[in-house]
Formats: C-alpha cells, sequence, structure tokens
C-alpha cells in the first residue's frame, strides 16, 4: 500500500522531487518549522510527515515499506549513532536513574538521539497537540521536550537506519530551556526545586513559573487487543520462584491450567527450606507442562538463572508466586507482542492496599520499567543482555537491572496497563525472607519511625548504571523522602521533626552503604548468560 507523505525540507528553498504528497521547505527553526507543519496539516489530515534535509536522498519506498511494516507506531526516527545526544542535565536533579535517562552505548539507536532530521510522523500525533513549543528558544530543547512529552502520552517510535549523514550542530541547551523543560513535563515542585538547586530566581525563572502547560491529548492504542493471533503461536514458558508460599503459588498454578493459551512449560523453583517443604502441595500438571525444581540455597536471581537455563521456551512469561492472574494472560501478553512488534511486554501489578496505580502507567507506551511479577520477554533478547546479575540474589533492584541491560540493548519495552494481575505482596517468603524489604516506600509514608533507605544493591545499581551526579541526586532525593507522611499536618509536622533528629543516622548510613556497595563492584557484576558461563 502507496501511504501519502508529505515532505518538509529543511534547509534552503532547493528544488526537490517529491510526489508521494506536498513538499515545502523551511529554514530550521521553530517557528518556521510551525507554520510549515500548518500548512501541509491543513491541507491534509490523513497520512505521515517527513521532516529531512534539503540535500538528504530519500527512498520513498523504504519509507513505505517501514510504515507497512510497523503500523502500531507513531513516530518514525533515523536511528543515529552518536554521544553527543542527551536529555537536559537538569533531569538528572528530577528522575536521575530513569531508564529514558540512562546513557546507552553508542551503537545503540536511543531516543535521546532523535533528531529532526530523518523524522517520520503520523498526523494523528498532531492533531490536537503542539509539535515544537515556541516558547523554546532553541530547537534543540523543544524537540526533546516533545520526545519526553511523547513518550508519556503514548506516542510509539520506532528507529530506522537511513544512513543519513548530515554535520552535528550544537546541541547545548541554554539554562531557561532546562527550566521549561522541568516545568512543562514534571510540573510545578519540581521547578523549584531545580530553581533552588541552582540558586536562579531572576527574571527569567519569574516568566517560566508563570508560564501554563500545554495540554496533551493521549493517544489511542485500543485496538491492539482485537489482533488476530498468527496461527503459529510462539512457545511461552512460565518461570515461578517461590519461598514458603504453597496455598498462594497452588491458586497461581490452578489459573494457569484455566488459560486461553496455556504455557508450553511451567517452571516452578522451590526455595523453601528442606523442614517445611511441602512437594504435594505443588503436584504436577500435565496440562501446563509443570517442571518442579528444589535449590537448596535461596536467592531470587540464582533460582531466575536456573530456571532460564532450563527453559525451552520462545517468550519467558515471569509472575511471582503470590498473584491472582486472569485466565487470558499469556494471550494479552502475546497480543501486545505481535501488535506492537515489541521484545518486552510489561504488565502492570493492582497491589493490595496500594490504591490505584500512578497517572504514567495508566495508558500504553514505552516502557522504563521491567517487572519481573508480569512481564513476557523474548529469549533471543535475553541472550543478548544476559540474565540476571547474582550481586542482587539476596538484595533489591534485580529485576531494575536486568531491565536497564535489555534497554541498552535496543530492545523495544513496551508498556501495556490493560494486562493487569493482582500482587498480594505474601507477609512471608520472598525478598521478606533475605530482610531486603522490611520497610517500604509505602511504610515509610504511613509510619512515623519508618525511613525508606536504600539497600547496598540499590546503589550498587545506580554505580552500574548511572554517573556520579545521577548517584548523588539518588540519595538526596532519598533523604528528603524521610521527611514525607500521609495524613494531617500533625503528623506531618512529628514527622518532619523526627526525620531531623534522625537525618545524621541516615547519612552514617547511606555511607556505610555506599561503601559496601563500591566493596561489590570488585566481585560483581556476575551475569550469566543462557549457556550458564559467566
Amino acid at each position: 500500500m502507496r501511504h501519502r507523505i508529505d515532505l518538509i525540507a529543511l534547509g534552503g528553498a532547493k528544488s526537490t522531487p517529491w510526489d508521494a504528497g506536498l513538499a515545502l521547505h523551511c529554514s530550521q527553526s521553530i517557528a518556521s518549522l510551525t507554520t510549515t507543519l500548518q500548512q501541509i496539516c491543513a491541507t491534509s489530515t490523513d497520512g505521515f510527515v517527513l521532516i529531512a534535509d534539503v540535500n538528504q536522498n530519500i527512498d520513498e519506498h523504504q519509507l513505505n515499506t517501514l510504515i507497512e511494516n510497523n503500523l502500531s507506531s507513531d513516530v518514525w526516527f533515523d536511528g543515529m549513532q552518536s554521544t553527543k545526544l542527551s536529555w537536559p542535565g537538569l533531569l538528572d536533579l528530577v528522575s536521575p536513574i530513569n531508564y529514558f535517562n540512562m546513557n546507552v552505548p553508542v551503537h545503540v539507536a536511543n531516543l535521546s538521539k532523535l533528531k529532526l532530521q530523518g523524522l517520520l510522523i503520523n498526523k494523528r500525533v498532531l492533531a490536537g497537540n503542539i509539535f515544537l513549543d515556541p516558547r523554546f528558544t532553541t530547537i534543540h530543547a523543544a524537540l526533546k521536550e516533545w520526545v519526553y512529552r511523547s513518550i508519556y502520552s503514548g506516542v510509539l517510535f520506532q528507529h530506522y537506519e537511513a544512513h543519513h549523514t548530515f554535520e552535528l550542530q550544537d546541541e547545548s541547551i541554554p539554562f531557561d530551556d532546562q527550566l521549561r523543560f522541568i516545568k512543562y513535563r514534571f510540573g510545578q515542585k519540581w521547578f523549584y526545586w531545580c530553581a533552588m538547586r541552582n540558586l536562579s530566581f531572576g527574571k527569567s525563572f519569574f516568566k517560566i513559573r508563570n508560564e501554563k502547560t500545554e495540554h496533551v491529548r493521549n493517544l489511542d492504542h485500543s485496538s491492539w487487543n482485537a489482533t488476530v493471533l498468527e496461527n503459529k503461536l510462539p512457545r511461552v514458558t512460565v518461570l515461578i520462584p517461590t519461598i514458603e508460599r504453597y496455598p498462594y503459588l497452588v491458586t497461581v498454578l490452578k489459573q494457569l491450567e484455566a488459560q486461553t493459551i496455556l504455557p508450553y512449560e511451567t517452571i516452578v523453583i522451590d526455595q523453601t527450606p528442606k523442614s517445611e517443604r511441602q512437594v504435594q502441595q505443588a503436584s504436577a500438571s500435565s496440562k501446563i507442562n509443570l517442571k518442579y525444581f528444589e535449590l537448596e540455597q535461596a536467592g531470587q536471581c540464582s533460582s531466575r538463572n536456573f530456571g532460564l537455563n532450563i527453559s525451552t521456551g520462545d517468550y519467558i512469561l515471569f509472575i511471582d508466586d503470590d498473584v491472582e492472574i486472569e485466565n487470558d494472560l499469556i494471550e494479552k501478553h502475546l497480543r501486545c507482542i505481535q501488535y506492537f512488534n515489541t521484545d518486552v511486554s510489561c504488565g502492570v501489578c493492582d497491589e493490595v492496599g496500594a490504591g490505584p496505580i500512578p497517572k504514567d502507567f495508566s495508558m500504553i507506551r514505552h516502557s522504563e520499567v521491567f517487572p519481573t511479577n508480569n512481564g513476557m520477554v523474548k529469549r533471543d533478547v535475553l541472550k543478548k543482555s544476559g540474565l540476571f546479575d547474582l550481586a542482587y540474589d539476596k538484595g533489591q533492584r534485580a529485576d531494575g537491572d536486568l531491565g536497564a541491560r535489555v534497554y541498552k540493548t535496543g530492545a523495544r519495552m513496551i508498556l501495556n496497563p490493560e494486562i493487569r494481575l493482582l500482587h498480594y505482596h505474601a507477609p512471608r517468603g520472598g525478598l521478606r525472607k533475605h530482610k531486603a524489604r522490611t520497610v517500604t516506600f509505602a511504610s515509610s509514608r504511613q509510619n512515623i519511625t519508618h525511613f525508606r533507605m536504600p539497600h547496598i544493591t540499590e546503589l550498587y545499581f545506580a554505580k552500574i548504571h548511572c554517573s556520579k551526579q545521577q548517584q548523588r541526586e539518588q540519595i538526596i532525593l532519598l533523604a528528603l523522602g524521610t521527611f514525607s507522611i500521609r495524613g494531617n499536618m500533625g503528623r506531618k509536622a512529628v514527622k518532619v521533626a523526627y526525620a531531623f533528629l534522625m537525618l545524621p543516622s541516615f547519612f552514617y548510613k547511606i555511607y556505610r552503604r555506599n561503601k559496601a556497595a563500591d566493596q561489590m563492584l570488585t566481585v560483581f557484576p556476575q551475569v550469566l548468560d543462557l549457556q550458564n558461563k559467566i
């Protein structure tokens, strides 16, 4: 099928042969691009817009093939390989260890490297939304804000290799534009925080403070669930580690037997102490090809690695032992993977007693999480990223670390909140067995004497994946979190007073744990591959 593709040629009025749609020229400025886009969209609201350098050689057939093969995507960008392009530096003060803010290898295409040249946009993305906000002083800053805004409004990006060559210009972002980025994308609270950290309260501060954030229209991807699955379904391995949770385990195994698409195999790794083991409660079922193994040494990473190395499925579905699942969980993950042409399908969990899921997790979008309690991943992706790092065997962030390595391979990860399960957070077993989750974020916001301290492995995670600046900001934000509590003003005042008294202790413990994380770097990472070699 031939699609209408209108062309915006940047850099002068050189004649550009083009018969796929309208062709207009404009200068590389926010005002010129906005005017030209308005002209194009006034002519036709259907089809696509290609923004290209006036000297680029464009293959219309390649673009049509690209669209046909990735119809679920909304924006395609040239997968240019460069380390010079990145997000605004102030993002480190707000979201220091977010996947989207991490550096990726130079050979991996990434949204932080997206350029105007080679950008192909479905016009539905532009309907009701502005493209580049004219209040930014630089086109680079406006483009970064649009990309970040688009990610969190459900716009799906796909990179392609056009092998365009053009000279890189200065990509530095002025401080005022960085403040705008934070104000528009994260709100007034974080805007004040960044201004305070930089002692920036001049005229531009008051001007930006009074600027209104543009309304963002979220994209609708609801048609994904009507996808007709291919006749030959991939083989799905369901992997469940378990410790001391037999009643929960029996429930989830029965629910797996009722799936509309049955697992190819179900691997249970039981790490319950031998004296408490109740093998008969997890009896084998041929319907789900249950394979039951016992490990004497408990560990969330070693147990999952063991299961992965004996698995034979094309896809791996990670779930916990203390969850309840609907009968179409596997089917929904497979539909999501097929429709969005994704490598990882990330569902969400309704946590008992935790309230509704956050707004950012209520739409289909690119994912910055890798849930090992509701996530399906292609086996081939794990061959590139490696398995779980044994550094996290009894600590937190094991799933975050694997997800970061998957993300850095360039794998496509889609968050789909329509794929849900219920997570009980059983009172025994799991990470509680290793005393790695005694105080949670939720409990620190409810209990005056609870402080959410970073686990040693969380600090280790930041040292592996983040810059020194991002590591420092993670600790500062955690320290600020010790002052937070839900409730009336009286409770909040008591919490603040108690937190001030405990701050020296907090930073001393952070110092000790940071040293322990440094020591871990002398032994780890220990990342296995699927052939069980370190």
